[in-house]
């Protein structure tokens, strides 16, 4: 890592040569394409050779490399099922052990065959869960490198290697047990069927499914691996993990192998008892159940490297008029995330998942808000809701009365001394537009031709709805005569845009009224009340519901 900070060149050859091969084979299994591999594998080394000292812990140098070669191989377009040479032979050394085995390789089933399960038992698995077997048993990352190189915390990488490989051990057994039946059925087709009560004396007399539930597929599948025939015996009740098998000629102590097999996954396919027996004696079906998921991917063929890449990589690395070409490479791997590591694009990033976990927070407490809004809407009154904590007293009117002073008695009245005044028990007092009668003797006079002319009545709506807005146009009209009216609100909540006016014989008017609010506002209800100039109120039904902002 210091050697790439100074840009020491014998630095970067020696980063090829200890992770050429490694990234070229993980880019050919996600990509299928041997020059678009080489491609990967030459952006990688030189991208680390710029930005690969920016980590902050240098001991992370393979997580990188994996990291810029996953990153490069997401946006290319990687394949749905990793890429094997379908033609070369698998590797007795496992796949970057520089020691010797540690004995003879197993007599395993002939080289179609492997193919076949490992591309059988691969295509069960999600793209994702397959990348992770690849790296952890293929290339030897460990949770905390595997984790740096996906994007991921190395709890988050570890639980996901533990799944992954127990979904790859099962699809493996699921081909296995199929490659079986049809070994089985070919079998039987070549060689005449024997009787039943040779084969199986003691359960001669029952029907095939007691037979199916006397002998548990666990205990078959364990006596065909070890090549031992199977005991026709009962599991114990499942809960006690040790125990002694009824029906076997003496105690029999249940292995830990025998415990998982019969507390297996569900999913697993029971195989016929037939089938069974044929494994236990057939040469090809042991040698098909000794293999396993790990060996696979471990001895799976590997590709040889490129030997013109290496010349490529140090020319592109060391020639001084490439630096331009050097930096363009380093602009197309991307952003690195806080810790200095290549971002990967099916991850998000920290600020994103911090700014996506605020968001989401605050969208539920805005849906449990208005909830609680529509829950308590339909038993919301506007008389007695007082929310927001607005002024609700009414809007003084502008009728001009005539004040009265305390301490004093009322006013005298300009119409003589049996005239309209404003004490008690006497009617009330008019607005100034109204002209008085004069006041003569107690008995009615007849009507002269002086006297003044009718006023007309005011016409209102009876509701005004302010669902979805909050302003509505209340329209006012003039019938009979002049009218002339003021108005006033219950509710400091309600503006109206005019308070007083007058029109003439036929005239509208047309008033808008105005919801207040905060930011989440509640249903409610409320009055408008125009009085005209006789005095008469005349009131206007206002109802609104939950808005917000």
């Amino acid at each position: 890592m210091k050697g790439l900070n100074d840009g020491d060149e014998a630095a970067l050859a020696a980063l090829y040569d200890e992770y050429g091969e490694r990234v070229y084979d993980y880019a050919l299994s996600m990509s299928g394409d041997e020059k678009v591999a080489a491609d990967i594998v030459h952006d990688t080394f030189i991208d680390a050779g710029r930005r690969a000292p920016r980590m902050r812990d240098h001991l992370q140098l393979s997580s990188w490399l994996y990291g810029a070669a996953r990153r490069r191989c997401i946006r290319r377009g990687r394949t749905k099922n990793l890429y094997w040479d379908r033609d070369s032979d698998f590797a007795e050394i496992p796949f970057l052990d520089r020691g010797e085995p540690d004995g003879p390789v197993p007599d395993w089933p002939p080289l179609d065959e492997l193919h076949g399960l490992l591309r059988a038992c691969l295509a069960r698995l999600a793209p994702v869960e397959q990348e992770v077997m690849l790296l952890a048993h293929r290339h030897g990352l460990r949770p905390a490198r595997l984790g740096a190189a996906l994007g991921m915390s190395s709890r988050r990488a570890a639980l996901r290697v533990r799944r992954s490989r127990t979904d790859l051990e099962v699809a493996l057994q699921k081909e296995i047990h199929r490659a079986n039946r049809a070994c089985a059925a070919a079998a039987s087709q070549n060689q005449p069927e024997q009787p039943a009560a040779a084969s199986e004396p003691s359960d001669a007399a029952d029907s095939p499914e007691e037979r199916d539930e006397a002998r548990p597929t666990a205990v078959a599948v364990l006596a065909a691996r070890k090549n031992e025939p199977p005991a026709p015996a009962e599991s114990a009740p499942s809960g006690q993990p040790g125990g002694t098998v009824p029906g076997a000629p003496g105690p029999q102590p249940r292995t830990k192998s025998l415990w998982q097999v019969l507390h297996r996954r569900a999913d697993t396919a029971p195989v016929d008892p037939s089938t069974e027996r044929h494994a236990a004696s057939c040469p090809a079906c042991l040698r098909r159940g000794r293999v396993s998921a790990v060996a696979l991917l471990k001895r799976a063929p590997a590709p040889v490297l490129p030997a013109a890449l290496r010349h490529r990589v140090m020319h592109t690395a060391t020639d001084p008029e490439l630096a331009g070409y050097r930096a363009d490479i380093a602009a197309r791997g991307g952003a690195l995330t806080p810790s200095g590591l290549p971002s990967q694009p099916d991850v998000p990033s920290p600020f994103t998942r911090r700014w996506l976990f605020t968001g989401g927070g605050m969208a539920s407490a805005l849906a449990a808000a208005l909830a609680g809004v529509f829950i308590m809407g339909p038993g919301i009154d506007g008389s007695t809701l007082k929310w927001p904590p607005f002024d609700t007293h009414p809007q003084p009117s502008i009728t001009h009365e005539s004040p009265t002073e305390p301490g004093h008695g009322p006013p005298p009245s300009h119409g003589g001394p049996g005239g309209g005044g404003g004490g008690p028990g006497q009617a009330p007092v008019h607005p100034q537009t109204e002209e008085k009668k004069p006041e003569g003797s107690a008995s009615p006079s007849p009507p002269s031709s002086d006297a003044p002319e009718p006023r007309g009545v005011l016409v209102v709506p009876a509701k005004v709805e302010l669902y979805g807005t909050k302003k509505a146009q209340v329209r006012l009209a003039a019938k009979s005569g002049p009218v002339s009216w003021t108005a006033n609100t219950s509710t400091g909540q309600l503006v109206l845009s005019q308070t007083q006016g007058s029109m003439p014989e036929g005239g509208t008017a047309r008033l808008t009224v105005t919801l207040r609010t905060t930011i989440i506002g509640l249903p409610g209800k409320g009055t408008v009340t125009f009085t005209d100039s006789e005095g008469t109120p005349h009131t206007v039904t206002v109802v609104w519901g939950a808005t917000l902002l």
